[in-house]
């Protein structure tokens, strides 16, 4: 079995346990809870719950639009493996038999509930990431909202997502579910974080090949982030080079990867990861001044 049939095991290995494990994260701890920490299945919950419809279902019908949109950036391989995801965590949502674990008749309950959901939803999105995919949801729509107003940054829609689900879930449910599913969103995104990228939520990337022209337009064209050539010189041979840098954010980092793969597999590349990434696509300067 060749390496790169090994690799592509792994990678739909890595997506298939993560939808199971956001599905019984869902499906056990939050959804009968009425938890909703925000994203895509975050407003499925508050829609299932005053139609009575399927939160899998839901969430399917809300994210088809934007992979329709999306679907000349997605890239193929990329595109195949998230819509996979998508329609793979939809119905693994609607038909998976598992009922609530812990009914939250107490509060004590209901913060278990608030932090297995959080703590499990945050393994299974890391492991669906990992594995080269998304689900969709508010990644993708502030993909969108970004082409169309260059000046949003992909974090702030996001943030501005899950912010309106958890505000609408207060008006929906009550005020103390909202509590908790400001709760849960936190631990999820942390949960994330440190299993696609440790401590740090943004990655910078040298790389050095024969074809970094090539490499650095696919970089700019399907991920939309910046490349700078850096001037080299291997000591070895004598040769000058041509070092890319690109810095991006813990959900391109798989991409990054297959792209420079595809482009050239001898390619050399180094990893890192950012303490703080300030400008274009990152956190603006004007907040951190503002401290």
């Amino acid at each position: 079995m060749s390496k790169q049939i090994k690799q592509t095991i792994f990678m739909w290995g890595q997506i298939i346990a993560g939808i199971f494990v956001c599905s019984l994260a869902y499906n056990m701890f939050l959804i009968p809870n009425e938890i909703a920490p925000g994203g895509f299945t975050g407003i499925a919950q508050l829609v299932a719950h005053g139609t009575g419809w399927p939160v899998g279902t839901i969430t399917l019908c809300l994210n088809i639009p934007l992979f329709l949109l999306s679907a000349r950036s997605l890239g193929i391989s990329f595109g195949v493996r998230s819509l996979a995801a998508t329609i793979g965590l939809s119905l693994m949502i609607d038909l998976l038999p598992i009922p609530s674990i812990i009914p939250a008749d107490t509060t004590e309950r209901m913060l278990l509930a608030t932090v297995f959901g959080g703590v499990l939803g945050g393994v299974g999105f890391g492991l669906i990431i990992r594995g080269g995919a998304t689900t969709g949801g508010s990644d993708m729509l502030a993909q969108l909202v970004k082409k169309r107003i260059p000046s949003v940054s992909v974090g702030s829609v996001m943030f501005a997502v899950d912010a309106i689900v958890i505000i609408a879930s207060a008006f929906v449910f009550d005020i103390v579910s909202a509590m908790f599913a400001l709760i849960s969103t936190f631990l999820m995104s942390y949960v994330i974080d440190m299993l696609v990228d440790g401590l740090s939520s943004a990655r910078a990337y040298f790389i050095i090949s024969d074809k970094n022209e090539v490499i650095s337009q696919r970089i700019m064209a399907e991920l939309e982030r910046g490349a700078t050539a850096l001037k080299g010189r291997g000591l070895y041979s004598g040769n000058d080079k041509e070092v890319v840098l690109c810095v991006i954010n813990r959900t391109e980092s798989t991409r990054l990867r297959s792209i420079v793969s595809e482009v050239d597999p001898n390619a050399f590349m180094i990893s890192t990861n950012v303490h703080e990434a300030l400008g274009e696509g990152f956190m603006p300067h004007s907040s951190k001044s503002s401290r």
